[in-house]
């Protein structure tokens, strides 16, 4: 049976902050280690050297590392603390645009999911509170039931992979997403639709002419 599918992404798209260092912003914000790494990631020496790196490499160095933090975390004490982030922390960061996008796809009979690199069970609350039954997100390893600070299955380029090999027998799909490295994901899609938070990135998108770009930012 034919499906309409249409793909929506997390970070900086249904939300306007990195569901990922929001939540461990506010899971660790009286840790002090952490609070110094954060304050560290702020310098642009250390983000060009991430950049750098994930650009050669495809490895997040700031994004390991922070993972690192969740070792010997419980695993159902994050899931508790997750209820209440996406139910009010995130909940007030909503994009409400893209949000309504998402609803006119799905009064419009198209499958919703959820694809991001966010950590699975920050998504998997997202999705339960929209009421979107099917996700992919990044998996941490966890033994124990406790956290080992590791990426166990990274999401963030292999998107149009997961398309291509988990979900059979697609009529159309929409790709709705910010991120620059879902364009791959964009060129499989019927209908791709760039969200722009800023001048630079709307630039970004306008050689592609059959993506559409939905601007997200206030001229100023």
């Amino acid at each position: 049976m034919s499906k309409k599918i249409a793909v929506f992404d997390v970070c900086d798209t249904l939300y306007s902050v990195n569901t990922t260092f929001y939540f461990l912003d506010n899971y660790f914000q009286s840790n002090n280690s952490y609070t110094r790494f954060r304050k560290l990631t702020k310098f642009f020496s250390v983000k060009a050297l991430n950049h750098l790196f994930y650009k050669l490499f495809k490895v997040d160095l700031i994004r390991i590392y922070a993972t690192s933090y969740l070792k010997n975390e419980s695993v159902l004490h994050v899931e508790e603390y997750c209820y209440d982030f996406v139910k009010i922390k995130l909940f007030e960061k909503q994009n409400s645009k893209i949000i309504s996008i998402l609803h006119k796809f799905r009064d419009a009979g198209y499958e919703i999911i959820l694809m991001s690199g966010s950590y699975d069970f920050i998504i998997k609350e997202i999705a339960k509170q929209l009421e979107i039954e099917r996700y992919f997100a990044t998996t941490l390893s966890h033994k124990k039931g406790y956290y080992t600070g590791t990426i166990k299955r990274d999401l963030l380029q292999i998107k149009h992979q997961i398309i291509s090999d988990e979900i059979k027998n697609i009529n159309e799909l929409v790709v709705v997403s910010d991120n620059k490295s879902d364009l791959n994901l964009m060129k499989l899609a019927n209908e791709a639709h760039a969200v722009c938070n800023s001048k630079k990135a709307f630039k970004f998108w306008k050689p592609f002419n059959s993506i559409n770009r939905i601007k997200n930012y206030d001229d100023e």
